[in-house]
């Protein structure tokens, strides 16, 4: 369950949102680095070679004049460069010989003067101009002008500064400052997104969940907005859409009601004379099956008009209960006797374990018969030849729970909370019986009318469990 879970986390809009958001900013925050970093990098060496120039030409006129290297060492720590600052200054003869080497801070470990500048051959000088160095050891780029001394000798002048490293440093404490920053605005402006985005969206698939498992249409309910215009397009054509056919289905059931009424009337005329033909001058063979199918179908389909009227009379609330305790156990025998023959031809084992003591429920005995009749006629007609129909009873200190348990084709699990709609029929039921789909919604307005519950427990191939819940009679003190 759990993994299922996951499964479906991480293939929700909301998670690939938050990973996009997540990439375009990662993406974005390494862009900015690097082209920061690479504009940090030719500004900072821009400088160094504009200094590293400056510091050439002054040199040139002291080395012509002096070639003592002490008092070039002098001059160059006369500058007091900073400690973080790397001064190279090197005078070659036109021997390729390195005359003196001058270098700060004190102690740098220097290649030799030609990997500055490979020459043509071992013995040619450097050429003229400016060029760069890597120090491994120091990690640090250095900037060299060479320069040719009217006397044939080469002066080679380098500096690299710490601008470059200190500036991407602080570059990259910025960003890491901005990256907390940003992240947690990033995190707040996608949840607003995903709020802005998914609230509708789910509030439509919350809808037609309670469609789908209960069926009914929600009426009056305010409709689905979003700033997003194309979603909010999308929830006020949800809202038009779900009243259209909630109306439709007030109408569909208004309009049977009315049919229900209507039809009562010539049926009764024509079973009447049906009737009338049949008692009168003695009928053909023929024609006395004719008008008793005539008379059996007149009484089937006002029963089931009855059961439609009866439905609609239930769920508007308006239902007369004669209350009264009687015998629950006696009640469901009479409804086994009457379903006997019929379990019998089917060769379906129906039975009842009784309590132990009779048990006395308050109610209409009439409707509960209703109740019942209903719940085992539907068992032993949907339960296949060779199956079993059991009752049983469950007695509590204030009520008492009745069980018919049938091993029929079952009912699937989308379809038992619709069972109770009116005029609803399942697949399996379909295929296999005819009927109006009005039973189970009688049995449930006339359980609720008697403050009891009705639930429902089964699996396809497996079989059926309902359970019925009524109140229990309080019984009656005899004084002496």
């Amino acid at each position: 369950m759990f993994s299922g879970r996951n499964s479906k986390t991480f293939r929700s809009f909301a998670f690939y949102l938050c990973l996009g958001y997540l990439v375009v900013y990662a993406l974005c925050t390494v862009s900015v680095y690097v082209l920061t970093s690479r504009v940090i990098t030719q500004s900072a060496r821009g400088f160094d070679r504009q200094d590293v120039t400056a510091e050439s030409e002054e040199l040139v006129d002291l080395i012509q004049q002096n070639t003592d290297g002490n008092l070039l060492a002098e001059q160059v720590t006369l500058e007091r460069y900073p400690p973080s600052t790397i001064f190279i200054v090197r005078v070659i003869n036109r021997r390729g010989q390195v005359e003196y080497t001058i270098t700060w801070p004190k102690k740098i470990d220097l290649p030799d003067w030609r990997a500055y500048t490979p020459p043509q051959d071992a013995s040619s000088l450097p050429p003229a101009g400016l060029s760069e160095y890597y120090i491994k050891p120091l990690d640090r780029h250095i900037q060299i002008q060479t320069t040719l001394l009217k006397d044939g000798r080469v002066l080679q002048v380098g500096k690299g500064s710490f601008l470059e490293v200190d500036q991407k440093s602080m570059l990259a404490r910025m960003l890491l400052v901005f990256a907390l920053l940003s992240t947690l605005f990033s995190a707040l402006s996608g949840v607003f997104m995903m709020l802005i985005t998914l609230r509708p969206i789910h509030r439509i698939t919350d809808s037609m969940s309670r469609i789908i498992e209960t069926g009914a249409f929600e009426t009056g309910a305010p409709p689905v907005k979003s700033l997003i215009a194309e979603l909010d397009t999308l929830g006020r054509l949800f809202t038009v859409v779900t009243e259209k056919y909630a109306n439709l289905i007030q109408a569909m059931r208004q309009t049977m009601d009315n049919v229900a009424h209507d039809f009562r009337t010539p049926l009764t005329r024509i079973r009447s004379a049906a009737e009338l033909a049949l008692n009168g001058q003695t009928p053909s063979p023929e024609l006395c099956d004719t008008l008793a199918g005539i008379i059996e179908d007149c009484d089937r389909a006002k029963l089931q008009l009855q059961n439609l009227m009866d439905a609609r009379e239930m769920e508007s609330g308006f239902v007369k209960l004669n209350i009264h305790p009687f015998s629950l156990t006696r009640l469901i025998d009479e409804i086994l006797d009457l379903y006997a023959l019929v379990a019998e031809e089917k060769e379906i084992s129906l039975k009842a374990d009784p309590p132990a003591e009779d048990t006395l429920v308050q109610g209409d005995r009439p409707r509960l018969a209703r109740v019942f009749a209903n719940l085992i006629d539907n068992a032993i007609k949907y339960t296949p030849q060779h199956g079993s129909v059991n009752i049983s009873f469950t007695v509590g200190d204030t009520d008492i729970t009745t069980c018919v348990r049938d091993t029929g084709i079952g009912i699937p699990p989308e379809e038992r909370a619709l069972i109770w709609q009116r005029l609803f029929r399942g697949r399996q039921a379909r295929e296999s019986e005819k009927g109006l789909g009005l039973g189970l919604n009688i049995v449930q307005v006339i359980v609720a009318a008697h403050a009891g519950q009705v639930r429902v427990d089964s699996a396809p191939a497996q079989g059926t469990s309902f359970y019925v819940t009524l109140p229990r009679a309080r019984p009656v003190q005899t004084h002496a």
